[in-house]
């Protein structure tokens, strides 16, 4: 019998021994539970159903369960599995999770049941979280370390939701966002349509395989890994398709020369990706993609835009490699979030220190190889 057969086995007879969790239920149907996850404090496109669904394609298994008191959702977790076949365990990620009341004891008591019940079922070496709450808010973290979690050092991973992340507030009406711009901004946004630039939505499945190839090429030559096709697939199907996302295409004189894939949930506009080819020609279509997807979620109801990761210290450096393009998101009236860290509940010690050694030294290595290939 093969290594990820015996696994199997080992996995379905640990689900057996484990009786079902009592205060949390698993959910099933998208509407529900994203209505659940919108109704608490400090929500996340990370917990919504859709991004569930993401993962799902890149290869993760999804548990989403709710925590209620008196008829009412106090808590919800969205965990994500990868199995790690050759040790016949598995490791659970709760991005932008758990969703509760810090301060609610039938929240915590009831997250933290339906945590250790898939762990148990699926032989889970460690569940991290990564929580999108400002590094202030102490009874988070303290709720996190009361009941057993451990706080990392680090400030960055390479497969977790980043720590340190640039926003922008939606207040104020579309001509009120332009005069926040930067004036570089402003000027290079005005430069791009009268150079030609024009940024159209993309209306099909093979409009994405199109931005995915050019990001590819510019990852190439940037050394920065692009994910896999199926991953912008989904994002299609289950947000920019649905009328909750929106792929925008930079094209000038009949050539695709940028992109950006967005997408909401809630009151929230999250960019996904962006790709702009430089070949000297000084387009500036950079500005003007991102200002049509300002415009876009202004009009989608957002209240606010998470441009995702600095890639800078917390303070930034002028010398960190994302210093860039964090000058650039600013230059859109943007600020710098520095979110609370990373936190592991261990289950199998010894393997944990494995795969923290691992985590450490090994996938900084693949990432810069995958880089070269894309």
């Amino acid at each position: 019998m093969d290594v990820a057969a015996t696994a199997e086995i080992l996995a379905l007879e640990a689900a057996r021994a484990v009786a079902p969790p009592r205060l949390a239920r698993e959910a099933f149907e998208r509407e529900h539970w994203n209505a659940d996850v919108l109704s608490l404090p400090c929500v996340d496109l990370e917990q919504g159903w859709q991004w569930g669904e993401v993962m799902r394609a890149s290869g993760w298994r999804v548990h989403r369960y709710t925590v209620l008191d008196s008829g009412a959702c106090v808590g919800a977790i969205s965990l994500t599995e990868t199995r790690l076949p050759l040790l016949g365990h598995s490791i659970l990620y709760a991005s932008r999770g758990p969703v509760l009341d810090p301060e609610n004891d039938a929240a915590w008591a009831g997250v933290l049941e339906a945590i250790r019940y898939v762990a148990a079922r699926t032989r889970s070496i460690f569940v991290r979280v990564s929580s999108g709450r400002p590094s202030t808010d102490v009874p988070y973290h303290e709720g996190l370390l009361r009941h057993g979690f451990r706080s990392l050092e680090d400030d960055w991973t390479t497969w977790n939701a980043p720590r340190i992340v640039v926003t922008m507030s939606l207040a104020g009406d579309e001509a009120e966002l332009r005069r926040r711009l930067r004036k570089t901004i402003r000027q290079e946004i005005g430069l791009a349509a009268r150079r030609g630039v024009a940024v159209r939505a993309g209306h099909s499945e093979a409009e994405v395989g199109r931005f995915h190839e050019l990001l590819a090429t510019i990852g190439r030559q940037k050394e920065f890994p692009v994910r896999r096709i199926e991953r912008f697939r989904a994002l299609w199907h289950h947000y920019v398709l649905p009328g909750q996302g929106v792929l925008l295409l930079a094209e000038h004189e009949g050539a695709l020369v940028g992109g950006l894939l967005g997408a909401r949930f809630g009151r929230r506009g999250y960019l996904q990706c962006a790709a702009v080819r430089r070949d000297g020609a000084h387009l500036h279509q950079g500005p003007l993609l991102y200002w049509e997807f300002v415009r876009w979620a202004k009009a989608a109801g957002c209240e606010t835009i998470d441009w995702g990761g600095s890639s800078t210290h917390f303070p930034p450096r002028a010398d960190d490699s994302g210093y860039g393009v964090y000058q650039f998101k600013l230059g859109f009236g943007g600020q710098l979030e520095y979110r609370l860290g990373y936190y592991d509940l261990v289950f199998v010690p010894a393997l944990y220190h494995l795969v923290r050694a691992s985590e450490r030294w090994l996938l900084p290595f693949a990432w810069k190889l995958r880089s070269r290939v894309n």
